[in-house]
């Protein structure tokens, strides 16, 4: 078994060269005996879904054979998105859940994203060596006790997200949405008819070959079919989902894309605020605006290294209701703490009913600075490169929760190591556009020069 597949998080290879059905039934198999090991468990309930790619369905066969074998009850619940697998995973009281997915990756990708009770990540609580231990390993107890049943989770999981409305009515929006041919276009079919509202979408049907556009919302050229959409009619917003339905980007009327800490703020104002914890948890690149005005309305931001398991494991700790990512992960206590894209979508249509405000309106408070979002820069010596800058940058306030933040009065900025990639990420905000240009042409200067300045 190729190794590089374990990842910080999941499960993530090229099929069948990295990840195949040999590897998938050991990997299940050694999932399955951490799982009873971990709960005292003989015969546990685990969840199994997959997604639109062309080895998913190979794979979750072979990930259902493993379970079998291991004397588990396993719930197949079919073609899936991520947060749909959540939802089957914490409604159905099961000990765990497994999603054959490899998320936003191009096509030539697959993976598995494994979940305990309650959806709680194998990272959250510092157990994936383990699982990977025991799949290496490979000394299975198999007794063939396991058992088997389909079940159809998508009518739930609608019912769930139109309850969230308390009875808005929704059917005077008009959205455009690009599904970008990923597991979320029939969830969204079904979730847009059944909440009332018009829509006009693009690439709504799962293809695994992914034709169209890479499945990634952060992707400015995957946006662009959708902000043609949006240019020969008037909508209301725009959206746009990742290949596996968990994150989403968030386009105004006029067709641009609305920065995701901005969605933070809008969220964490009008669904944290008017609670007792009004903590929100958030990664440490979020606009110096959004932290402020929800100081301003009495919150606090919490900070969290990037990474979906990190702000679910700080939100739990907190008993925090709301997080974000600007990667475009939206998580909510009332999803166990998890992802869905579309639960996010209800409650951002909820606020735009319920204050009358357009997008560009709702979002002013926070746009006080100017940020530049993450600018990617290739280079080998990562780790090197940062200790270089932080030298530079001593009289800074300096912080190491997520790679290097130097802060000062006017401006700050937040630098950090791509866990996969030679690349190192830079995220920069100042008070002026002058001083932002300023800032953004000294760094990437360091960042590609040799040697101390």
């Amino acid at each position: 078994m190729d190794e590089s597949i374990f990842k910080k998080y999941d499960i993530r290879g090229v099929y069948p060269e990295q990840i195949n059905e040999q590897a998938v039934y050991k990997i299940c198999f050694g999932f399955l005996e951490f799982v009873k090991d971990f709960y005292n468990l003989e015969n546990p309930k685990i969840v199994i879904g997959y997604d639109i790619r062309e080895s998913s369905p190979a794979l979750k066969q072979a990930g259902i054979n493993a379970l079998i074998d291991g004397g588990a009850e396993v719930i197949d619940i079919g073609l899936c998105s991520t947060p749909l697998n959540y939802f089957a995973n914490w409604s159905l009281k099961a000990d765990a859940s497994i999603m054959i997915t490899a998320s936003h990756n191009p096509k030539q990708y697959n993976g598995i994203k494994f979940s305990l009770k309650d959806v709680v990540g194998p990272v959250e609580i510092g157990v994936m060596d383990r699982i990977k231990e025991l799949a290496l390993k490979g000394d299975f107890q198999k007794n063939g006790a396991g058992k088997l049943v389909q079940q159809d989770m998508l009518n739930e999981y609608i019912s769930f997200l139109k309850e969230k409305l308390n009875g808005v009515d929704l059917s005077n929006f008009k959205i455009a949405v690009d599904c970008g041919n990923g597991m979320i276009g029939p969830e969204f079919q079904r979730f847009a008819n059944e909440l009332g509202f018009e829509y006009k979408g693009l690439f709504m049907e799962p293809d695994s070959s992914f034709p169209n556009h890479e499945p990634n919302p952060l992707d400015k050229e995957a946006i662009k079919p959708l902000q043609e959409l949006m240019s020969e009619e008037k909508f209301d917003l725009g959206v746009i989902f990742d290949g596996d339905g968990d994150r989403l980007g968030v386009l105004n009327s006029r067709g641009e894309l609305i920065k995701n800490d901005f969605l933070i703020g809008v969220f964490a104002q009008y669904f944290a605020m008017g609670l007792k914890n009004k903590k929100i948890v958030s990664d440490a690149r979020l606009s110096r605006g959004v932290k402020e005005q929800i100081e301003k309305l009495g919150g606090e931001v919490l900070k969290s290294p990037v990474g979906y398991p990190n702000v679910r494991q700080r939100m739990r700790k907190d008993g925090c209701f709301f997080g974000g990512e600007l990667s475009g992960h939206f998580f909510w206590q009332d999803f166990s703490y998890v992802e869905s894209a579309l639960l996010s979508l209800v409650r951002l249509l909820k606020i735009l009913k319920q204050v009358e405000y357009s997008l560009e309106e709702l979002i002013k408070p926070f746009s006080r600075y100017f940020g530049s979002g993450e600018i990617n820069f290739e280079i080998e010596n990562k780790e090197e490169k940062i200790r270089e800058i932080e030298k530079n940058y001593q009289d800074g306030k300096i912080s190491h929760l997520d790679g290097l933040t130097v802060e000062y009065p006017d401006w700050w900025f937040n630098l950090r190591m791509s866990g996969t990639e030679p690349l190192i990420r830079l995220t920069v905000e100042a008070n002026t556009k002058e001083l932002f240009n300023e800032k953004i042409k000294e760094l990437t200067k360091i960042i590609n020069e040799a040697g101390p300045r």
